[in-house]
Formats: structure tokens, sequence, C-alpha cells
């Protein structure tokens, strides 16, 4: 069960109220504007749930001053969320924006705290959005719960479709439609959702379901998401030795590398020069640039990207804390890839999407292996 009590949103809250007041003092004490979903989410508690699941702005702005947050909401949204929540205990005010008046969310922010603010609005301000994203890495207790109880469902979503893989018969549409069935009845969805079998699988990094029969092999992706937050998760299965287990074991070589690197104090550089060591020790030193590798998740399918070429990006000195959230997918071509959601401790890592149900290279916290079905448990 996803954890979404009054007590849950209230300690994420005063979490973000915190840290906003860090950001606001990085910026002189202007004003703070919020408009992304993942943004809005982090410093409301996601109180405000996505109407279009797609769009990267959010109906509802967050303007913090001086340790006070008012939320400027699409006018269609404001009695809803002043019915469905009790925002004076979370200490939120909230004025609206007419949805039919052009600019409407920003001329609102401009009559509050005028335009000498940071905000992660384009043009508006100071650009605050790499502090923005920066300051929401280390998940706080409350944070963590939500994302654990959101990696249990997504893990059983994805391995219950794939325990209810009849070889030769279930077309990859019977599949993901039982990831995204259960994902919904549990108060998730998935922002991402890839299931491709065969020799589509290992032709395609991303073999998208297009409805063929999955015979003899089957991987399942998924980003899901609630209240906010994501998990990422990857499964393969096949019958017999349909996926080639030197490949999944030289991946399991990249993931130990990327598993090793990710320890507080480390810099995400660190990370992703292991990440590009690993794959040089299995003799495929280029392998990282078919397909994106990974990296920190959390209000977001991932927070920002960087390859192990990205020496120049901000992001590449940046310590790595407790609380960080990441998941990283190495993978080759022919079909293997491991991916699991994991937070950094004080002393190791915590794989969040392991339900013991599943085949391990080594232990709980190592990659998920292929589950492998004997031609007779697959007839």
């Amino acid at each position: 069960m996803i954890p979404n009590t009054a007590e849950i949103r209230r300690r994420r809250v005063v979490n973000a109220r915190g840290r906003l007041a860090d950001v606001a003092e990085r910026f002189s004490g202007r004003p703070l504007v919020l408009s992304s979903t993942a943004a809005v989410a982090w410093a409301t508690g996601a109180i405000s749930a996505p109407i279009d699941r797609a769009t990267a702005i959010d109906p509802v702005w967050v303007v913090y001053h001086e340790g006070e947050m008012t939320l400027v909401t699409s006018s269609v949204e404001l009695e809803r969320l002043g019915a469905d929540f009790d925002l004076g205990d979370l200490g939120l005010s909230m004025v609206d924006a007419p949805w039919y008046e052009s600019q409407a969310h920003r001329r609102r922010v401009e009559e509050l705290v005028g335009g000498d603010c940071a905000s992660d609005v384009e043009g508006l301000g100071l650009d605050a959005s790499f502090e923005l994203t920066r300051t929401r890495l280390g998940l706080c207790a409350a944070e963590i719960d939500v994302l654990s109880g959101l990696s249990r469902v997504a893990t059983d979503a994805v391995e219950g479709a794939i325990n209810r893989w009849r070889p030769g018969e279930s077309i990859d549409y019977e599949i993901a439609a039982y990831v995204v069935r259960h994902l919904e009845v549990n108060g998730a969805d998935a922002v991402c959702l890839i299931v491709g079998a065969d020799e589509r699988l290992r032709r395609f990094r991303h073999p998208v379901a297009c409805g063929d029969v999955a015979r003899t092999s089957v991987m399942v992706v998924v980003v899901a998401r609630a209240l906010g937050l994501h998990v990422a998760l990857t499964r393969l299965a096949s019958v017999d030795d349909k996926i080639d287990a030197t490949l999944i074991e030289r991946c399991e070589v990249v993931s130990e590398r990327v598993r090793e690197a990710t320890k507080v104090g480390a810099t995400w550089g660190d990370v992703y020069t292991a990440l590009a060591r690993g794959y040089r020790e299995v003799g495929q030193p280029d392998a990282w640039r078919e397909h994106f590798q990974g990296g920190p998740i959390g209000y977001a399918q991932r927070e920002f990207e960087l390859s192990p070429e990205s020496r120049q990006s901000p992001w590449w000195r940046e310590p790595i804390g407790v609380g960080f959230a990441t998941a990283f997918n190495p993978s080759l071509a022919g079909g293997a890839k491991i991916e699991d959601t994991y937070v950094v401790g004080g002393d190791a890592l915590t794989c969040l999407t392991s339900t013991r149900r599943w085949p391990r290279f080594s232990s709980d916290t190592s990659g998920a292996n292929v589950l492998r079905l004997r031609e007779k448990e697959a007839t």
C-alpha cells in the first residue's frame, strides 16, 4: 500500500518548506516561484494530482516568500483542492488564476511578489531550476515511505505480469494491461511502460508493445508514479536459455560497479566513470552510447541526465547524500538489461524493488537475473 495520509503530507510539506528557505537564502531572500509538476509535487506533498498526466507545467504554482507558501491555482481546481485537503493544517493559502485568461498564473504571481524573484518559469526572475532540483534530491523519511510503498506496488505489477505470461499465447498488450491495471488500482500510474519479446527484444533497446505474441522471451520495463514520486525497474524472463546468460552477467558487472560507486560523499561523476569502467571490463567500452543509462530518480523519471562524457555538466561534481534515490539501467545489445530502484543510506544502498521472489545474482541488493522457465513448464 502507498501511504497517503494527512500526516505523511504534513511531514513532506514541513520538510520542503525548510529546504525552500535554504534555496531562498541562496537567492538573497528573493521570493521563489515553482511551476513544474515535479517541483510543485515536492513542495506541496503532492496535493496537486496531475490532470494532464503528460504536462510538465502544473495547474498549481507555488509562491514561497519569507516562510509563507501560497498556491496560485487554476480556477478549475480551486474548489476541489479546498475540499480535498486541509490547507490550513499544511500552512498553505490559495488564490485563483482564471483558466480562460492568458498568462493568468504569471500575472497572479507578479501581483503577489512582483518580478524580482527566482523561479523555474522561463523568463520570470532568476533561474532557480538547478537549485530546486538539487535541493529535493535527498528524500526525507516520509518521502521514502511513499517511495517504498510505490516500489512494492510497481514490482508486484511487473513480476505479477510476467508470472502470468503464457509463452506462445500471451500477447505483449495483455502483459502491459496487467501492469497498468495493478498500478491504477493501487493509486499509481505508468509514465513509461515497455513490453517487448523475442526478436524485438533482441533487436531493439525500446521494443514497445505492438500486439505480438510473446513466445520464448519477454522484457517488462516500467517507470511508475504515485504522489509525485517515481520508481523504475526492469524484469526479463525466458524459456530455457533464449536470453543469453552471458549478456545478463555482463550487465551485472556494470550494475555492480555503479552500486559500488554510489555512496555518500561520492559525486555523480564518480558513478558515471564507474559505469564506463564496467563496460570496459566486459569488453564493450562504447555500449553505454547505445542507450540512456539512467541515474537519480525521485520527482521525475530521472532528475537529470548525464553520460560518462558529461564532465562539463554542473551535476558532474555534485555530491551524493543520504536519501538520494537512483535507478541505473545498464544494457547490452541482444536483449540484456538490469534496472532497480535504490535509496542511498549512510552505510549502504537499499534496493526498494526487491521482493525476494525473483532470482538475483548474489544478494537482495544485487541485480535482478532472468527468470528462466523450463520448456515443459512453459507449455
